[in-house]
């Protein structure tokens, strides 16, 4: 009898690992055909520390996306770097008193050995940080390019600020009105930021979401659609009363309620606002404007922000009617969204009408609802559904309110104030981030020249290593030297109008979305430099055009707005700047599900609950896998089972890849996460599924090892299944379906779940002991190949084990022919009312009556059917019988 050698993952894993990086096998190369290379990438980790279970099924996916491309013939570039700039780095070197770079990188070495043991397979050779200085001083001559095209400019803003971090917050840190970190106020402060101008792109990403329809989840493109927010409308002038020439301009989408205007609703920032507000109540202006900053912008502008107003003491004229409107300060309009001031008609906007009613204001109704339409009284609701303009419109009395947007607009740029608009809701680009870790901004400050951008010869412009990180504010702000010294170590100086004058750095560091934006079109060239090193700018054009767009982008539809739209007007910029000609940059995108998991804890006396880790429960499930009881380890005593969410730290459903892979092996960690659910689905975590996935692969290792010594030298059935009989002629033409169905899922939308299905219904149908050696041996080696991309290690070691050289991806994905799936015979499903009760096995030639008769006259169905009187017959040739009875 065959000795079988023990399954030991660990042992297998490390060898082919160590294969692969000695023969280099996934070193991608430039120069063949565009129509023989793909392009497969995820969206780059943020090094964090440790891989979590997230990380770990994206990463499978792609990687087997790779290797069934490589068997399929294939050239794959398939690359990996780091997504390295960000707060939390700086975090750590406040609470560990350890510096951002040093963290950072061990970081990085510490998830670069783990991707490496799961035997992904990267492009090592292109690995890059963003944070290398290398990357950031490409993008730092980006930058300078969008500079000189126009598309970068500088303005004040308001911001979150930290009263207690001394720094700009994201409105996702502010929680509560308070500070993310440290509970203390968020105010509202003007300062000077740094955009990128991403709407003068607007139209064409818009446009470009037509283009990716059915490659792109349509979930995404409608969010973005949104995001952009295109609107057709009207600008309208409204002169300001006793102040010839000033005038407040509004935007409105609703030009045919103008007539209805019964105040305006201003910015308290707006510009306009100190020239026409008189004396009695700028002191009152003031303390509205103060409170208002007294808050996060979430507070001021979220839905369920308490909308508050102040009478300005001026007047706006309607140009419709030169009727006089009261101007009032308002919280919920900001001076640098849209004009800053809105026409507020109260009758026809729900926003209004509100306003109007806490603040005793007019509502005049000038849109009618068709008389047919029952709606409450104008003084209780506003009415904001189409209808006829009332007599108070004058010359547009009687006529539709959508075609009286039109005409309206058309006689107010007649009169010389108003004109048709198109307006977007997308926002330039804010990318000045307060803090150190993030590439500086190539700019310096003068006296006389203000903010001058550097030359290229100037660059990089690198961050000073001896900072201080005492968690407020900007350390470089506070740094001695960095900011007013150049790279030569003289005092930083810029040629003024009168000759030399001191200069000082920028001490902004840009949003680290810049360094996602373009880092896909970096791998495609990744050892381009600069010109004085022999090679031209931050990008090779003919490289980059080589790869993008990305064959298959792969990432969670969390950033289906933000990083997407940001990589997609990237790539549009960087075509008018002229490194590429790919003005999208990922052809097809791939949003995985999540992996979630039940929570489990207990609720204190203050209702606040306590989490526990999944191995600080002690579990018990009924036989349909339904928890009945959970109590903790540590003291007997019961546990709440919460709802199935996403992994996540703070409620402690989380596992560690690392003692998964210890545990099972990568290979079975990989076979698990693609397993139960196509990949853009959720994936629920099951300590039973992992281990049926490790029965498995322990099976498959079983069987080949079984039979290897007979097998090695056995060339695998090549012939037609109709020259064999029984069991092996059944075998063969299994072997041919399901290669065909995993070939359709794969192709399809990459459904591994399926094809994993496929692979385990056939090894439960082989029978080695009563089918021919070279049957045997096609069965298995197809199975090995099919298995591959997902489970590699083991997969290269049973190849081998049956004698194949070379490799398993140089053995390509296996081919079928559907004449060999094909039968002389079709088993039927054979169903009672619609309840499956057996199979009837007859000739596939028969047809018609002849198909008809056949059934009515089989053993099996009469058997199925005794002494009942059939009602109705259902015959789908090929597929299925349905006999329907009293």
């Amino acid at each position: 009898m065959t000795e079988i050698p023990a399954y030991e993952p660990a042992v297998v894993e490390r060898k082919w690992q160590q294969f692969w990086e000695d023969t280099q096998a996934f070193v991608a190369r430039d120069d063949l055909p565009r129509e023989q290379c793909y392009y497969v990438l995820e969206m780059f980790p943020y090094p964090s520390g440790r891989l979590h279970m997230g990380h770990v099924r994206n990463y499978t996916i792609g990687d087997a996306v790779a290797r069934y491309k490589r068997m399929r013939g294939f050239h794959v570039l398939h690359p990996m770097g780091w997504d390295s700039f960000g707060l939390p780095a700086e975090q750590a070197a406040i609470e560990r008193g350890a510096h951002p770079r040093t963290w950072t990188y061990e970081n990085i070495a510490y998830m670069r050995a783990q991707l490496k043991r799961m035997g992904f397979s990267y492009d090592w050779t292109r690995e890059f940080a963003c944070s290398d200085p290398g990357y950031a001083a490409r993008e730092q001559d980006i930058f300078l390019d969008l500079v000189e095209r126009g598309l970068v400019y500088r303005k004040s803003s308001l911001v979150n600020w930290s009263t207690g971090l001394e720094c700009v917050l994201a409105n996702e840190q502010v929680i509560d009105g308070k500070c993310w970190r440290t509970g203390m106020p968020v105010v509202q402060r003007e300062l000077p930021q740094w955009y990128l101008r991403i709407t003068a792109y607007a139209e064409e990403l818009l446009a470009g979401l037509d283009e990716l329809e059915g490659h792109w989840p349509e979930a995404v493109i409608t969010q973005q659609r949104n995001w952009i927010g295109r609107s057709q409308g009207a600008e309208i002038d409204f002169a300001i009363e006793g102040h010839p020439g000033l005038k407040l301009t509004v935007f409105t989408t609703r030009p045919d309620t103008v007539f209805g205007v019964t105040f305006m609703s201003v910015a308290p920032e707006h510009p306009v606002l100190p020239r026409i507000v008189p004396a009695t109540h700028r002191e009152q202006l003031a303390a509205f404007t103060a409170e208002v900053r007294s808050v996060s912008a979430h507070e001021r502008l979220g839905d369920t922000a308490t909308k508050k107003g102040l009478f300005t003491g001026a007047y706006a004229i309607n140009p419709v009617n030169d009727e006089r409107v009261p101007i009032y300060a308002a919280n919920f309009v900001v001076a640098d969204y849209g004009t800053g001031a809105v026409m507020a008609v109260p009758a026809h906007d729900e926003r209004d009408h509100a306003f109007a009613r806490a603040y005793g204001l007019p509502i005049i109704e000038v849109i009618r609802p068709p008389a047919e339409r029952q709606t409450p009284p104008i003084a209780e609701a506003a009415y904001t559904a189409p209808g006829v303009l009332t007599e108070r419109c004058g010359i547009f009395a009687g006529m539709d309110s959508e075609q009286a947007k039109r005409a309206i607009t058309d006689w107010l740029a007649q009169r010389g104030c108003g004109r048709a608009v198109t307006t977007y809701r997308l926002r330039d680009w804010c990318v000045s981030r307060q803090r150190y870790w993030g590439n500086p901004i190539p700019f310096v400050y003068s006296e006389s020249l203000g903010a001058t951008p550097l030359k290229k010869s100037d660059l990089p412009v690198l961050l000073p290593d001896d900072v201080v990180f005492d968690g407020r504010g900007n350390p470089l702000d506070k740094h001695p030297t960095w900011a007013t010294t150049g790279s030569d170590g003289r005092p930083l100086v810029v040629r003024g109008p009168h000759g030399l004058e001191p200069a000082r750095r920028e001490t902004d560091t840009m949003d680290t979305f810049v360094e996602s934006s373009w880092y896909f079109a970096r791998f495609a060239c990744h050892d381009n430099r600069r010109p004085d090193l022999g090679c031209a700018g931050p990008l090779d054009r003919q490289r980059v055009d080589h790869w993008l767009p990305v064959d298959l982008y792969i990432g969670g539809i969390e950033h289906a707005v933000l990083h997407l739209l940001y990589a997609r007007f990237f790539q549009k910029a960087l075509c008018d700047l002229g490194y590429s000609s790919k003005r999208e940059p990922f052809k097809r995108l791939l949003c995985q599900g999540m992996v979630c998991m039940e929570t489990f804890f207990r609720q204190d006396a203050s209702g606040k609950p306590e989490y526990f880790y999944p191995d600080e429960v002690e579990i018990e499930r009924d036989g349909k896998g339904r928890i009945v009881r959970a109590v903790a380890k540590r003291d007997g005593l019961p546990v709440q089972v919460g709802r199935v969410e996403k992994m996540s730290k703070s409620k402690r459903n989380t596992v560690d890849p690392q003692q998964l892979i210890e545990t099972y092996g990568a290979d079975t960690a990989r076979l698990f996460v693609l397993s139960n659910v196509p990949p853009e689905l959720d994936v629920v975590w099951s300590d039973d599924g992992v281990r049926g996935s490790h029965r498995f692969l322990k099976r498959l290792w079983h069987i080949v090892h079984a039979h290897a010594a007979e097998l090695r030298g056995v060339a695998a059935y090549a012939g037609k299944a109709q020259a064999l009989v029984g069991r092996d002629q059944a075998i063969v033409r299994k072997v041919h379906a399901v290669i065909k169905r995993c070939t359709d899922a794969l192709e399809r939308d990459f459904a591994f779940n399926t094809a994993i299905a496929q692979c385990m219904e056939l090894l439960n149908e082989l029978e080695p002991a009563h089918l021919r050696p070279e049957v045997l041996k096609l069965a298995l080696t197809t199975l090995v190949r099919l298995l591959a991309p997902i489970c590699p290690h083991i997969c290269e070691e049973l190849w081998e084990a049956l004698g194949g050289v070379g490799g398993i991806s140089a053995a390509g994905w296996p081919a079928y022919d559907e004449a060999e799936m094909l039968g002389d015979s079709i088993e039927y499903p054979l169903q009672i009312n619609g309840r499956l009760r057996g199979k009837l096995t007859l000739p596939r030639e028969l047809s018609g009556e002849e198909l008809e008769r056949a059934v009515r006259a089989h053993p099996a169905f009469r058997a199925a059917l005794g002494e009942r009187a059939l009602s109705k017959l259902i015959i789908v040739p090929g597929k299925i019988i349905n006999a329907v009875v009293a």
